[in-house]
């Protein structure tokens, strides 16, 4: 057990240091991150100094409201932002655009304040404090004068309260914040630490003006943990994401608990193979019907054997010939992992995370979904699911990517064929042992594709006609910035995504644009500035505005 130097109102860290921390059995675990050396940093303080350690709430005082209107089943109005002015701008810069309104998921991962305010939402105090009292002793949470960012609280009660919410009210917490993932704060990491774990972030100040910023949430087995470093939380999740992932637990992945996160997939066995009879190791007598928990042996009727192990999730059944048939019942991810290890395999990180949202996508699109549940057959014309429980590596690849599928692309994939939208998984192992992520092998197999949840939340609306737009005139544009120092143009047109909130931006490392129009001069204007940003990345002014911005208006006004 460590603590370290805290990221605190009131104490030093260095600017290439980040902190993260978690519970685990009662006990605050916590980590120092440094840019320069890939070691991880324990001290020898006792718990208990970590414990105590003073953090700000920043932006986590609207996830306990959150959950707080989430248990109680809460009917609150929608939040509609007024026309903006000098005293709304800042206030509804992330919930809104004038005279449009944000429910209480997209408010918890926008970050909307005025939303989550106690006073609009008409919260009694009486109520909120008898509901809290169930679940924690903090005494700051019982003071709706604590909602608020400067709030410091003590390290070890802020984890405590996250992991005494109940399973119901994280689920939907989770639900919400999984946008934050992959359109908010978090869409420049996500790559790096996943969607399993979900989190809010925050951003916050230092006494001496410097900015604070990170998250807090829960991993994929519901471990509270807490993350902090210098910088806004865009920042410091981008910069980190990386070493955040080594640093964090490994859970437990065959006895993870799926929760309400998790629909499930119907699953009909060996549906081109009919079965004989179906065995239980050491028994005499073929067994007829019932739940299946332990170990088999399958006879099947053309003279072949297999031997199967069942955990109570798959179940015998005779059809109207008498002959045996089995079916399974599945939580989503322990689906695709049963996919990856009978199509592919896990031995290769990314090519698994790559085969996952393939998996998970080709099911959406083809499996028939009703009552909740995916009903899909196990064929090779459909998708082959293991009979067996799935590796740990398949199931940490299904819950990296936990919830996302391809959007614009009818997904395909085969062993080693690829093509148009199909994936081969030969060329998929390549390609990781390479060093390509997955989701650059996914670009490559699906060129059109973007990433989406299960839920419809997608990470790229694309603007299809701005890229053509774009196309065209950064053709015009690269005759005129060869003679800039550094200039080096993209070797595709950047994708264009339509941008909800917040301001105009430009992805490097995934080669985006994320604008909110291109028709008007002033989006053509802002189109170009951000796509100059891309262009002159390796530019010595290639991250000044004022450069940038000079530039990009000669492009666009002559």
């Amino acid at each position: 057990m460590a603590s370290i130097t805290f990221l605190l109102m009131g104490q030093a860290q260095a600017v290439d240091e980040a902190t993260v921390a978690w519970l685990h059995n009662g006990k605050v675990e916590v980590i120092s991150l440094s840019s320069s050396s890939d070691n991880l940093k324990h001290d020898n303080n006792t718990t208990s100094y970590s414990a105590n350690s003073k953090v700000p709430l920043g932006s986590l005082w609207k996830l306990f409201v959150y959950v707080y209107l989430a248990e109680t089943h809460a009917q609150e109005p929608v939040y509609v932002c007024a026309e903006k002015s000098a005293a709304t701008v800042d206030e509804e810069r992330y919930c809104c655009d004038p005279g449009e309104s944000v429910t209480r998921d997209s408010a918890l991962a926008r970050s909307c304040a005025p939303y989550f305010s106690p006073m609009r939402l008409g919260l009694i105090k009486n109520k909120w404090q008898d509901y809290w009292r169930l679940h924690t002793t903090a005494a700051w949470l019982l003071d709706f004068k604590n909602l608020q960012p400067e709030t410091e609280v003590a390290l070890g009660e802020l984890l405590g309260v996250l992991a005494k919410i109940s399973p119901q009210g994280r689920s939907e917490a989770r639900s919400a914040m999984l946008e934050t993932s992959i359109q908010g704060y978090g869409r420049e990491a996500w790559t790096h630490i996943g969607t399993g774990i979900r989190y809010k972030t925050y951003s916050w100040h230092r006494a001496d003006g410097r900015a604070l910023g990170g998250a807090a949430g829960w991993l994929v087995d519901g471990t509270p943990f807490w993350f902090g470093g210098l910088g806004s939380s865009r920042t410091v999740l981008t910069s980190w994401a990386k070493k955040l992932a080594i640093a964090l637990p490994k859970p437990d992945w065959r006895n993870l608990n799926n929760g309400g996160d998790a629909s499930c997939v119907d699953v009909d066995f060996f549906s081109r193979y009919p079965l004989h009879a179906v065995w239980q190791i050491n028994e005499s007598v073929p067994v007829k019907s019932g739940d299946l928990k332990g170990r088999y042996r399958l006879q099947f009727s053309n003279g072949n054997w297999l031997n199967i192990v069942a955990k109570s999730d798959m179940f015998l059944t005779q059809n109207a010939e008498g002959m045996p048939r089995i079916a399974g019942r599945f939580a989503i991810n322990d689906y695709v992992a049963r996919v990856i290890d009978r199509e592919g395999s896990a031995s290769s990180v990314q090519a698994a995370r790559a085969l996952a949202i393939a998996v998970r996508s080709y099911l959406v699109q083809n499996a028939h979904f009703s009552d909740g549940c995916w009903h899909i057959t196990d064929a090779s014309n459909t998708q082959r699911v293991s009979p067996n429980p799935p590796s740990e590596g398949a199931l940490a690849a299904a819950w990296f990517t936990d919830e996302i599928v391809l959007n614009g692309a009818t997904v395909r994939y085969h062993k080693e064929k690829s093509g148009y939208n199909r994936l081969a998984w030969r060329d998929v192992v390549d390609r990781a042992a390479e060093g390509w992520n997955f989701e650059r092998i996914l670009s490559v197999s699906y060129p059109q594709a973007t990433f989406a949840t299960l839920s419809g939340r997608a990470e790229c609306s694309r603007l299809d006609a701005a890229e053509i737009w774009l196309k065209s005139a950064s053709a015009n544009w690269q005759i005129k910035l060869r003679g800039e120092p550094g200039f080096e143009a993209p070797d595709v047109t950047p994708r264009i995504c339509a941008l909800k909130n917040g301001n105009p931006y430009s992805d490097q490392q995934r080669m985006r644009i994320y604008v909110r129009g291109w028709s008007s001069l002033n989006d053509r204007i802002t189109l170009a500035h951000e796509y100059l940003h891309l262009a002159l990345r390796f530019h010595p002014n290639g991250a000044n505005e004022d450069f940038i911005e000079r530039l990009a208006r000669q492009l666009i006004e002559g």
